[in-house]
């Protein structure tokens, strides 16, 4: 009986310190980040954006891609990852802040799907914190 006791106040002990812990301030999460996935001899790209509000942005917001031709979404992509990367930490609202480096590298071929999601990922933050100096015109 004794140990029984024990053993109960041992686990409500853990419980409370892992409610204390799940309940503690953090900076918010990266919301952006590219996967590399090798398949045979050739390489495939994953953006994964894990920002909430993002897809039901996209959906309302996105022209087809059809609309867009690849040299244009990785021109553009190139330019706003460069701003990207100077924001970063740098905005007093914590939620616009670029959190994640993000590592666009031109010569690489990711494909017109990412670049697509990303070019939108991009506008998606630029309406939400205004944080890009430059942006394509369609955007104003």
């Amino acid at each position: 009986m004794k140990t029984f006791k024990i053993l109960a106040i041992l686990i409500l002990f853990l419980m409370a310190v892992n409610t204390l812990q799940a309940k503690s301030v953090t900076a918010p999460p990266d919301t952006l980040r590219f996967e590399t996935a090798e398949k045979d001899t050739e390489q495939e790209y994953e953006l994964l954006i894990l920002d909430p509000g993002f897809d039901r942005w996209f959906v309302r917001n996105s022209k087809p891609m059809s609309f867009y031709e690849l040299s244009y979404l990785e021109n553009w992509n190139r330019q706003l990852a460069q701003q990207w990367n100077t924001k970063l930490g740098t905005s007093r609202r914590w939620d616009c802040a670029p959190q994640t480096y993000l590592d666009y590298d031109p010569r690489i071929a990711y494909g017109k799907e990412l670049n697509y999601k990303l070019f939108f990922y991009f506008r998606y933050m630029h309406e939400r914190c205004r944080i890009f100096d430059q942006t394509p015109g369609e955007w104003r």
